[in-house]
């Protein structure tokens, strides 16, 4: 009898202690109105629990700042009153009594967003006359905000089905009021926030469904294309591909375990307590990290890949003869080299940089909820070698054209120098900057540009090894040739008796086993002798090869093919 007359009590001792709080406390507001902190924090509990778990049996008082039991469909008498106070365990619990494990850790969620709103805004400078006010909403927290824009924040994360890379927005109209919502009559309008993006589960699955169908592919053909790069690795360019595509394979890799582990997982748990996101575990943040470095690697290897192939074109005389300055930059990791020494470079050390800041300043929601200004730590780099690749990209159109003015009659010049910029695009990551822009939640077409740019992000390896390796003319002609040389491998000494003067006609006339060298010339890349039935023919090709180690072309072509750039 004592506990309940005390909980009876309760509210009208704190509604007493708020009383007595002075004029000029500094208040937090909502769309409710505006309250000290102790009042806020009440006021704001109660609509987060009507706002997550919808209840008919227990609502917000009409006139204090707590909850009241409208029947007897609870564990409690109808009419009793419960303090909404995340804080207090022994309170908490009397609410969430009233509710299931889930809505109860969700609640106590938005009760924490609630209260570090208010202290964030207590500690914010005084608000600047034609701004919107700062304040909570219910799920969020708005800063102030200039008249006539729109201001964006990250999806709360325990909202159901909510993700936090996605944005609620709320607009700020022209006379520096918060848009509202509602009936003709004043009393009935309320502010609105949009927050219909965060709630689009379809979509969401439409778009983590194209992530992953680009990132397979992408891997299906990225793999093979390295293997094949392998077995041929002898120019620098090749390793250059090598270290780039493994990047790719790398970052698909990150992004397929995402998308399966964390974002679908997500969408389809129906307890969103339970979810890999909400829990924030180590696994989480773990892979949250890796996300970040493989997509900063890949960025790193496009510069890389511009870098070399921009001075190769600039100063043909003097290519690099060394590629670990590459390596360094491109994986940046520690490397040993010069008697063991360890290098830390650039993607390890500044994604490693984000993610100590995160764990000290945001470490909530495997990091998926915007940071603001600490995300500049990983963006600008990667934003640098997107811009430093255009120029690189323009400066390379621009060698092209002017070598090729050189062949004034030839109109197909302008042409081929288009052609050969075009097919650098996706290895230089030009096609990224349309994904830079994004459009503000709820605007028309925001769905079908963000599918857009999914598929942009995620099948950039797919487009890279098809143009580059099994696109490519080089390419084919070593597969070609390889191929040659295992169906010979295999023939009966009796046969390849009778075929060896065919063979070596079919040599000169420029064969599946020649190719063409760098001054335009047709050379023979002689097989390796091997023991066994094909030994006799072998002999032949390479008294064949030492007698015409050059054979001329009839036609020297113009320029070189793009896609052996």
């Amino acid at each position: 009898m004592k506990t309940l007359w005390s909980y009876r009590l309760a509210p009208w001792l704190w509604l007493i202690q708020i009383a007595f709080v002075s004029a000029d406390t500094v208040k937090c507001r909502s769309k409710f109105g505006n309250f000290v902190p102790e009042e806020f924090k009440f006021h704001a509990c109660s609509r987060c629990y009507f706002y997550i778990t919808q209840s008919r049996d227990v609502h917000f008082h009409p006139s204090l700042p707590y909850l009241v039991v409208l029947n007897n469909q609870t564990v409690y008498p109808q009419w009793t009153i419960l303090i909404p106070d995340a804080d207090n365990s022994t309170l908490a619990d009397r609410v969430c009594k009233t509710t299931s494990p889930d809505m109860c850790v969700r609640w106590k969620k938005c009760c924490e967003d609630a209260t570090q709103c208010c202290e964030r805004h207590m500690s914010s400078p005084p608000q600047e006359n034609g701004t919107c006010p700062r304040t909570w909403d219910g799920y969020g927290c708005w800063d102030d905000t200039k008249a006539a824009s729109t201001a964006y924040i990250s999806c709360p994360v325990f909202l159901q089905y909510s993700m936090s890379s996605r944005y609620a927005e709320k607009r700020c109209t022209e006379d520096a009021t918060w848009f509202v919502l509602g009936n003709d009559s004043k009393s009935q309008m309320t502010e609105w926030t949009d927050y219909r993006k965060c709630l689009d589960k379809e979509s969401l699955l439409v778009s983590i469904y194209l992530g992953l169908a680009c990132n397979v592919a992408s891997i299906a053909l990225l793999v093979p294309a390295i293997g094949i790069f392998f077995c041929y690795r002898r120019q620098h360019r090749i390793r250059l591909h090598i270290n780039f595509f493994g990047a790719l394979v790398f970052f698909d890799l990150v992004a397929i375990i995402w998308d399966l582990l964390v974002a679908h997982d997500r969408l389809m748990t129906t307890d969103s307590s339970v979810s890999v996101l909400f829990q924030n575990g180590d696994f989480c943040r773990v892979l949250a990290f890796l996300r970040i470095y493989s997509n900063s690697t890949t960025y790193m290897w496009m510069f890389c890949e511009g870098f070399y192939l921009h001075r190769l074109i600039s100063n043909a005389f003097k290519p690099p003869k060394s590629l670990l300055f590459l390596y360094v930059i491109g994986w940046g990791r520690f490397m040993v080299v010069f008697f063991f020494l360890p290098i830390l470079c650039l993607p390890l050390a500044y994604t490693s940089l984000y993610g100590i800041l995160r764990l000290i300043y945001d470490n909530e929601s495997c990091w998926v909820k915007s940071s603001g200004q600490l995300q500049w730590i990983f963006f600008a780099p990667n934003l640098c070698c997107l811009i430093v690749n255009f120029f690189f990209l323009c400066n390379i159109l621009r060698i092209l054209l002017t070598q090729l003015q050189s062949h004034p009659n030839e109109p197909s010049n302008f042409r081929r120098a288009l052609k050969a910029t075009f097919v650098l695009i996706p290895l230089f990551g030009v096609q990224l900057f349309v994904t830079i822009y994004r459009l503000p939640a709820g605007r028309s077409g925001g769905p079908e540009y963000e599918k857009f740019s999914v598929c942009v992000l995620n099948s950039q390896g797919f487009f890279v090894a098809l143009i580059f390796c099994f696109f490519n003319g080089e390419v084919i002609s070593h597969v070609k040739r390889t191929c040659t040389r295992m169906r010979l491998m295999r023939m009966p000494t009796e046969a390849s008796r009778g075929q060896t003067t065919a063979t070596s006609v079919n040599f000169v006339n420029h064969g599946p086993d020649s190719h063409e060298s760098e001054n335009g010339t047709l050379m023979y890349e002689s097989p390796r002798p091997s023991p066994g039935a094909g030994k006799k023919l072998y002999n032949t090709m390479e008294l064949n090869e030492r007698k015409y180690p050059y054979i001329p072309l009839t036609a020297r072509k113009q320029s070189t093919s793009p896609t052996e750039i």
